[in-house]
């Protein structure tokens, strides 16, 4: 029996609807062509001339190492 806080749930998320608080799946098909789609719209602004930043250098800051077995 499966749990669904199981390592195989983990791998996709889970999107909640505010009004209805009810739990969505959406399709991995369907986010990466979200994601296409966004590239080409930023690629489209970049070719007509329009403005942009590069952020090159912006860091995170690193987790705090563990020991193991603590």
């Amino acid at each position: 029996m499966m749990h669904a806080n199981s390592w195989f749930t983990a791998q996709e998320p889970r999107f909640v609807d505010a009004a209805s608080n009810v739990p969505q799946r959406i399709a991995p098909h369907a986010k990466h062509e979200e994601a296409r789609l966004l590239a080409a719209a930023v690629d489209a602004h970049r070719r007509a001339g329009g403005a942009y930043v590069v952020i090159d250098n912006a860091t995170a800051p690193l987790a705090p190492r563990r020991s193991l077995g603590v």
